[in-house]
């Protein structure tokens, strides 16, 4: 994770911007007032949207940790993907 002013970041945005797509990381540009702010991937935001959305429900996030738990202890059922 990098960090820079708003004055560089302004000076350098472009740049900036593509060293975070590329690197998959995020970026850190704080305000003269102190607050900051982060600049993030469009497919790590797309990523955490819908992970949020997925365990905002409490019966599908309940689900899906009882699915992960199953996946460590090995209880799997291997199935063949039919297409329509």
């Amino acid at each position: 994770m990098t960090a820079y002013s708003l004055k560089y970041a302004k000076e350098n945005l472009e740049r900036i911007a593509e060293e975070t797509i590329e690197n998959s990381d995020e970026t850190i540009v704080t305000l003269d007032s102190g607050k900051a702010f982060v600049m993030i991937p469009m497919d790590q935001y797309a990523s955490w949207k819908e992970t949020q959305y997925l365990l905002s429900s409490r019966a599908n996030r309940e689900h899906l940790l009882k699915s992960i738990e199953q996946s460590r202890r090995g209880q799997t059922v291997r199935r063949e993907l039919v297409e329509p």
